[in-house]
């Protein structure tokens, strides 16, 4: 089954790191992905998103269209990423997503994807 792994973090104390920790934080993700690739876990279609101030939210009420600047709602954490697996189990899928390095700090969301064929 594929799962994704919903990477929130605090979007504003992301923004604060230093050049030095940022590419720290880049590195750890190339190495996990690589380490993904390697056990043939990894799946197309895990994008890194901009920030939420580059984001609109869209909504139709009474067929009429509604746009929003940002996200849908306030949250401490903001969506920044994801990675798709392909895994035998939920449990496999959490293994991979506590090595996400946004999980000592963030929340890693693990959800199973509906694979309509």
């Amino acid at each position: 089954m594929r799962y994704a792994l919903l990477i929130y973090h605090d979007e504003q104390k992301n923004m604060q790191l230093t050049d030095e920790e940022n590419q720290a934080l880049m590195n750890a993700h190339w190495q996990l992905f690589e380490e993904m690739k390697q056990a043939e876990v990894i799946q197309p279609g895990g994008p890194a998103l901009e920030p939420t101030n580059t984001a609109v939210s869209v909504r139709v009420r009474d067929g009429k269209m509604l746009t929003i600047d940002g996200p849908f709602a306030e949250t401490k954490e903001q969506l920044g990423g994801l990675y798709i697996v392909k895994c035998d189990s939920i449990e496999e899928a959490v293994h991979w997503a506590a090595k996400i390095p946004e999980a000592q700090h963030g929340t890693v969301e693990v959800r199973p994807i509906i694979d309509f064929d």
